[in-house]
């Protein structure tokens, strides 16, 4: 049992061995039905997976994808937490989903003003994932940025269930926690050197900086 500084969010798991990892500390497991993402599963692989799973939610996570892939896949592993980076009509949603994590993809076009009337417009959002690792942002760039600075993402933290996806190593992740104080933090899954065989030691150090003393 770990005791953390805050929530873990596992990014995109497409296999058993980080799916077991995870679920020993992460409150919510993903699982990206996206068909262009490289970490993409199909129905059959995600259900075979979360059923070795004990603890944590199940995600699914579709980025761009339409309502009616989101209420398939709902359907088919009796989802009833997403993350979508699309509004949704609620009213045409799957009924068993109940709650919604919007991802916001951090870009040039993102701005403070533009961040802030995003969050403030998600009207039935559980969680904002803000996504820094897609579009390749380092931390020091961001504690230089002009308007997105760690001070600025704290006052978000204060004021919304941020999950703050970031760059994180086991050189920053403490710092980053300690600056922005957010609801959660989504760590990266990765692949499988051969099946049943995979490393762990970054994340596994990421985690002991994270541990409650």
């Amino acid at each position: 049992m770990y005791f953390l500084k805050t929530k873990i969010k596992a990014n995109s798991i497409n296999n058993l061995s980080d799916g077991r990892y995870f679920s020993t500390f992460a409150e919510w497991v993903g699982f990206n039905f996206n068909p262009n993402s490289t970490q993409s599963v199909d129905i059959a692989t995600a259900k075979e997976i979360a059923g070795w799973l004990h603890g944590p939610r199940i995600v699914g996570e579709f980025d761009d994808q339409p309502l009616t892939r989101i209420n398939e896949v709902a359907e088919a592993l009796q989802l009833d937490t997403v993350q979508t980076d699309i509004d949704l009509d609620y009213t045409k949603l799957h009924p068993n989903i109940s709650t919604i994590i919007k991802r916001v993809v951090i870009d040039d076009t993102i701005d403070a003003d533009r961040l802030e009337s995003i969050l403030m417009s998600g009207t039935g959002i559980a969680y904002f994932l803000l996504d820094f690792v897609e579009k390749n942002s380092l931390w020091k760039d961001i504690e230089k940025h002009q308007a997105l600075k760690p001070a600025f993402l704290q006052e978000l933290c204060e004021e919304y269930r941020i999950i703050l996806a970031l760059p994180f190593t086991s050189q920053n992740v403490l710092s980053i926690v300690e600056q922005t104080q957010p609801f959660a933090i989504a760590l990266a899954s990765g692949q499988e050197e051969k099946v049943g065989i995979r490393a762990f030691d970054e994340l596994t150090a990421i985690i002991e900086q994270l541990e409650e003393d």
